[in-house]
């Protein structure tokens, strides 16, 4: 029996190669598509699965408020949250505790700017178990002056000696000895570490425990007991905090809420300050898994569709069979054995091409997908799924639709569709239509809305600004040394001016300062702001605009003692115009600053994000960037200039510089590569979309012969008859645009409501995929039309 069923599917191929290699084409794009995206998706829900102890490994994730509402949201928050949750709560097993501190690190002549360097308490290797390849995990970071090396930073400064016992300094004057080497950690982790210095070297070095909980900068991590719920505990720290430093966060109307983060969510859920990196994002992830399954389902109805549209055609075949004693079970098992064939020839060479195009995609995304994937049993067992379940959802209403041709009928010529066969094509291609407009208006939104921000005006000019990483290595004499290195470069005809500054736009200013009010103020009113360190050549380098007072001076004397607002950051200190704040006295830690200035809002992040309240301090010399403004075309060699210079006056430290208009761009970057990957995957929707339109009309065109055969003979003109066959697809797009007009609305506007800054929701964004679904369908059915009604009327009239 089975051989019979491949005789018939060989016969059947052979005779329709064509039809064959659209059906396997379509379903293949459709496999292809879903296999990139789920590799994409795989990878992006893999992240910190290596990790052993994942499901008992929680990060606290910290929530600060002024006057009740939500000021700041902390990946890295209080320093002793940590040591207090493990002394109060039995339920915790360990914590760790990790700080930033990029520096230069050094070894003889080798030294190199290490921006992931971090300072990690001692049960850190304990808790995520990564693999020790040299030490003890509860011993590599339990004394000061302790550092462990992942394989490719020990590689880097030692060769393929063994690093054990030998020493690095950090910023020239810190040894650490090396006590540890830990295996790379991969790419599919929140975290981005290379080297981890002992923590208790940072509080020998302070003589702090950081035991504060007002000391924010701190990534805190707990392993539970086992068969512990983490919902319950979290349900006991506002007591906690209550109980520990209620009347101090009363005093000063603040409030602070602790969360606990399972470490396998981060990745998709976490996007707060001081992430170890940018994160993904879930709801890409969930956008794109449904972009894969509406790929596959128009891929399904297509291949529905073209069997259908043939199904005529194998009538007569169906007849005999049946005539000679075929059962229709047997039947329906023949065409699905066709079906599987297809699904299976479909899914190899799906399959084929998301291995070659593997590198490509991992280039699209920006993520390291490589084949690790493959190797998956999850992966597979996707591949089984769609080999299967497309063979059984492609091909079982056309198997019961072929199965179902009465023998008399058929066999007499005077087959005919059912009503409700004809409804269900129908309602196949509506939806067809519908997936179709709303991935176009998806893929128009976010171009929209991309090119909206990166087109707006910033209140920042950015361009033509090379920005330096100001030395790690410096003495008592670093202040002398930057004027000396400004002066210097100022000299050259290619720069513009040089200012120097904690933070350039595009990037979070790393300085969160809480307890900043007037003077006139009680404590009760404090609040946090984003402070930025600058020079006095800021503003006219970035074209910052001053809306009242004046901007920072180098010449005038105790400038240090005065500040600059932003416009935000008056409104938030109670001002009632921004005038007002000129002259006014603020309290900041301590100490008391003079307002000298009011500056107009700029975008310090994305538009993304609303305006931070900033507040700026003069400093001669601070110690972050040099932001170089330069007006030449001549760029290699003015950079080359600049890092001779750089040698001259800061021997010891790395000359590493960045362009800041790209710097800026990095923050669209996901945002970019998820509208290119929508575009391409919207553009095959499309595509196998048109293939099964191609169908439809094709089944159409072809039952309707004798009646154009008819119409012409009548006189009929072939625009009547391209507006008689065209008029019902016409209508089930206007179907189509009534369901997928709301259900693009309510789908863009959950993915805009991420943005500060957001385009409206344009009619055209509507109209334009409409209006080219409209022209994409008049062209298809208009080449069946055509076909058919060039045929002479007198074969029309005798067609069956």
């Amino acid at each position: 029996m089975f051989q019979n069923y491949l005789t018939s599917l060989w016969r059947h191929v052979s005779k329709n190669r064509a039809f064959t290699f659209i059906n396997i084409s379509g379903l293949a794009i459709g496999m292809l598509a879903c296999l990139l995206i789920s590799q994409f998706v795989l990878h992006e829900l893999s992240y910190d699965n290596f990790l052993d102890k994942k499901d008992r490994i929680f990060r606290i994730q910290q929530d600060r408020y002024d006057k009740g509402e939500l000021s700041t949201q902390w990946a890295a928050g209080a320093a002793g949250i940590g040591p207090d949750l493990k002394a109060h709560f039995p339920e915790v097993k360990a914590y760790t505790r990790l700080t930033n501190r990029a520096a230069t690190l050094s070894t003889g002549d080798t030294f190199f700017k290490e921006e992931n360097l971090y300072y990690a308490s001692e049960d850190f290797f304990t808790i995520f178990s990564i693999k020790l390849v040299e030490g003890i995990d509860s011993l590599v970071l339990n004394e000061p002056n302790k550092m462990v090396l992942s394989q490719s930073m020990a590689k880097k400064y030692f060769g393929n000696e063994i690093p054990i016992g030998k020493t690095l300094k950090a910023n020239g004057n810190l040894e650490f000895e090396i006590s540890g080497v830990f295996e790379d950690l991969p790419v599919n982790t929140h975290m981005k570490i290379d080297a981890l210095g002992s923590f208790i070297t940072l509080e020998k070095m302070s003589n702090d425990p950081f035991l504060t909980w007002n000391w924010d900068g701190f990534l805190t991590y707990i392993l539970l007991e086992e068969n512990t719920d983490a919902k319950s505990l979290e349900a006991k720290f506002p007591d906690f905090v209550q109980a520990t430093h209620g009347d101090e966060l009363k005093k000063y109307n603040a409030g602070i809420e602790f969360h606990l983060q399972p470490v396998a969510d981060i990745h998709l859920d976490s996007d707060y300050i001081m992430e170890f990196k940018p994160n993904g994002n879930r709801q890409s992830v969930n956008f794109l898994s449904v972009v894969a399954l509406l790929i596959m389902i128009i891929a399904w109805i297509n291949y529905i569709n073209l069997s259908t549209a043939k199904s005529i055609e194998r009538a007569r075949e169906v007849g005999i069979r049946k005539v000679m004693g075929g059962y229709r079970a047997q039947l329906i098992q023949q065409f699905l054995t066709e079906s599987l064939f297809l699904n299976f020839m479909a899914v190899i060479l799906a399959a084929g091409l998301a291995i070659l195009l593997t590198p490509w995609f991992s280039s699209l995304t920006g993520r390291e997908l490589g084949y690790q994937l493959f190797l998956q049993p999850a992966f597979w067992l996707i591949l089984f799924g769609l080999i299967v379940l497309g063979a059984v959802m492609s091909g079982l209403y056309p198997a019961f639709v072929l199965s179902s041709f009465r023998p008399v009928e058929v066999l007499k010529g005077k087959f005919k569709n059912s009503d409700s066969g004809v409804l269900l094509r129908k309602g196949m291609v509506v939806t067809q239509f519908i997936a179709s407009i709303t991935l176009m208006v998806g893929t128009f939104t976010v171009y929209q809305q991309l090119g909206f921000m990166q087109n707006q005006d910033l209140g920042v000019t950015i361009d033509q600004t090379v920005v330096l990483h100001a030395p790690s290595v410096t003495d008592s004499t670093y202040r002398q040394k930057y004027q000396v290195f400004k002066q210097n470069i100022s000299s050259n005809t290619g720069v513009i001016s040089v200012t120097a500054s904690t933070s350039v736009p595009g990037s979070q200013p790393g300085w969160n300062a809480g307890g900043i009010r007037r003077l006139s103020q009680g404590e009760d009113e404090q609040n946090q702001y984003r402070v930025i360190m600058t020079d006095g050549s800021f503003n006219k380098s970035f074209g910052l605009k001053m809306l009242f007072g004046r901007e920072f001076s180098d010449d005038i004397a105790n400038e240090h003692k005065n500040v600059i607002l932003n416009e935000t950051a008056t409104r938030l200190m109670g001002f009632s115009l921004p005038e007002e704040a000129i002259n006014d006295q603020i309290f900041f830690w301590g100490d008391t600053f003079n307002i000298v200035g009011v500056m107009k809002d700029y975008h310090q992040e994305s538009l993304k994000k609303s305006f931070d309240a900033l507040v700026f301090r003069y400093n001669e010399a601070p110690n972050g960037f040099y932001s170089v403004k330069v007006n030449t075309g001549e760029i290699q060699e003015l950079m080359s200039t600049l890092e001779a210079d750089w040698q001259e006056v800061f021997p010891g430290n790395p000359f590493q510089y960045f362009f800041l208009d790209e710097h800026f761009d990095q923050q669209y970057k996901s945002d970019q590569q998820f509208g290119t990957i929508f575009s391409i995957f919207t553009a095959l929707a499309i595509f196998i979309a048109s293939l099964g339109l191609f169908g439809l009309s094709s089944l159409t065109a072809i039952q309707r012969t004798k009646e154009i055969g008819i119409r012409k003979v009548m006189g009929a003109s072939l625009v009547g008859l391209l507006r008689l066959i065209t008029k019902d697809f016409i209508i089930l797009i206007f179907i189509a645009i009534l369901f997928s007009v709301p259900l693009s609305i309510w789908i863009m506007n959950s993915w805009l409501q991420d943005f500060a800054t957001r385009i409206p929701l344009s009619w055209w964004i509507f109209a334009l995929p409409s209006f080219a679904v409209v022209i994409i369908t008049l062209v298809t059915v208009s080449v069946h039309t055509i076909k058919v009604a060039m045929i002479n009327p007198v074969k029309s009239l005798t067609y069956e």
